[in-house]
């Protein structure tokens, strides 16, 4: 499946249309999957397999939105770099953020009023339903602390939460506002800039946290989308083979022996973070064989923000009896129907609209930096 030719550099791979970056993501949103899968079970809800292995340190939930976070920054610090225009930058994170988001928000909020609510589809001209469907189309407007009508609608799902994914969307894009800002701000060449000031980030988490408190600096997503934002400068220096991959798992396995002495868990969130970000851009950088769809068309984001009220509302409509491995397998197959039909249908062509607009312009015209 994995060419094994000579590792490229990092720059070289995620210029490339033949990385296996897409496949990480693919991996990554199905991990959230099977991570709400046990979760959301009404048989038996637990912790899944991976999740109980590395607890109680993190989950796999967890790690593969860390995973996501660690790949974004190194792509929209890339997207930055090739085109340091505000206006610009914000229209690509924009439109390939929030149009599916709207179009996932409409839809399944119409289908949980329609089969799994008290008011039925006279709900949609609630008020309650538009605050829950613009509220998070909306991202909340990046407040602080969101309104608890933004985030259910009375009388449907029982109350429970429609959409328990979308809080990560929420955080990075704060985090591309502090990378747009950072870019507005530059003093120096670009790309010596944000690394500068990625490091400088990086440590400010530890030694000042109280410089961005409130905004960002508590959620640990953002010490990776810096980390990508850091490799994304030092790029063209960096290659990915499986060396990297092994050294963290003997690093892993040597921490191991020290921490299962002095603590429950012989796993340190460090330790777990080092070997799923070597193994992502160890397979990010490769150059995966037979998986020319998945290279050119990416579902993830789609699968991302539909799986959890797919996954809610079958769990609402089968039997109590029906364990999470065949909530699983019903999920998969309805979101990825969502996510391609959302991607070739709203991702794409907006995204495709939006280069050509910018093109007329002047601006840069990748889709893979609007991406």
């Amino acid at each position: 499946m994995l060419n094994r030719g000579s590792a490229r550099s990092l720059e070289a791979a995620t210029g490339a249309h033949d990385n296996g970056f897409n496949l990480v993501r693919l991996i990554a949103a199905l991990a959230v999957v099977v991570f709400h899968a046990w979760q959301l079970n009404r048989l038996a809800p637990m912790p899944d397999p991976l999740s109980r292995m590395m607890a109680p340190v993190t989950d796999l939930g967890n790690v593969a939105v860390g995973v996501f976070f660690l790949i974004s920054g190194i792509f929209v610090s890339k997207s930055w770099l090739r085109d340091p225009h505000l206006l610009r930058f914000t229209l690509r994170r924009v439109v390939r953020i929030v149009p599916a988001l709207f179009i996932c928000l409409l839809l399944t909020t119409t289908l949980a009023l329609a089969f799994h609510s008290v008011q039925g589809l006279a709900g949609l001209f609630d008020g309650a339903t538009w605050r829950y469907i613009l509220g998070n189309a909306s991202l909340h407007g990046l407040r602080y602390i969101i309104p608890p009508n933004e985030l259910t609608i009375p009388g449907v799902l029982e109350g429970r939460p429609l959409n328990g994914s979308l809080w990560t969307l929420y955080w990075e894009a704060r985090m591309y506002i502090v990378l747009g800002l950072l870019g507005v701000a530059a003093i120096a060449p670009m790309r010596w800039w944000l690394m500068s000031m990625s490091v400088v980030l990086l440590l400010s988490t530890q030694l000042f946290p109280s410089v961005l408190s409130g905004y960002i600096w508590e959620v640990p997503m953002w010490s990776l989308f810096l980390t990508g934002v850091l490799l994304q400068t030092l790029s063209r220096h960096l290659r990915f083979g499986f060396a990297p991959v092994a050294v963290a798992a003997i690093l892993l396995a040597l921490n191991w022996t020290r921490n299962q002495a002095l603590t429950p868990s012989g796993l340190t969130l460090v330790g777990i973070y080092l070997a799923a970000g070597a193994l992502a851009l160890w397979l990010g950088s490769a150059r995966p064989r037979g998986l020319a769809h998945i290279q050119k068309h990416d579902y993830s984001y789609s699968i991302y923000i539909y799986h959890w009220p797919v996954m809610s509302m079958l769990a609402a409509s089968l039997p109590p009896s029906v364990g999470a491995k065949t909530l699983l397998g019903l999920t998969v197959a309805l979101t990825f129907l969502c996510a391609a039909c959302s991607w070739h249908c709203v991702e794409a062509p907006a995204m495709r609209l939006l280069r050509r607009k910018l093109a007329r312009h002047g601006g840069e015209t990748s889709l893979r930096a609007a991406a």
